[in-house]
């Protein structure tokens, strides 16, 4: 995974920053410099990016750097890496809004799918977390689930 640092893109795009993803213009600054990082990149690589130094985050920015990028770069995959409480609400907001989603882990370590994701969906993501590498019909068998449902799931 390659780990991409919001902060230092942050301190090289935006001149006297402070930590906070604020503005929609920032936003777009901090988007296009992550994109050049992905442009040096194959396809199908898991990008994580890195909310750990970053101080806020608004809702302008986060459609900008999260809503925008899952939507432009549907080949590419990515992880949200130590998103607090407050950054992953306006995360969240954002993905509900455009209908996506994303995986996201908290300042604590612990992983979650966050955004438009049905029930089922989010309960098959908790039992591979939990459970590691498991096939689908394993993972039906925990959950009570069928095959189908969690295969659709998964899909």
């Amino acid at each position: 995974m390659q780990r991409i640092d919001l902060n230092d893109i942050l301190q090289r795009t935006v001149s006297a920053s402070n930590g906070d993803l604020v503005t929609r213009r920032t936003g777009q600054r901090v988007r296009a410099a992550i994109e050049q990082v992905l442009a040096g990149e194959t396809d199908g690589h898991v990008a994580g990016l890195d909310f750990g130094t970053v101080r806020c985050l608004d809702l302008s920015c986060a459609d900008e750097i999260v809503g925008r990028l899952l939507r432009e770069h549907t080949q590419e995959r990515f992880v949200l890496l130590n998103v607090t409480e407050a950054q992953r609400d306006a995360i969240e907001f954002v993905l509900e809004r455009h209908r996506l989603a994303v995986v996201v882990q908290d300042v604590g370590g612990r992983l979650d799918v966050v955004g438009a994701v049905p029930e089922p969906g989010r309960d098959v993501f908790g039992a591979l977390v939990a459970g590691g590498a498991l096939a689908p019909d394993e993972v039906a068998r925990r959950l009570g689930l069928s095959s189908d449902v969690v295969r659709a799931a998964l899909d």
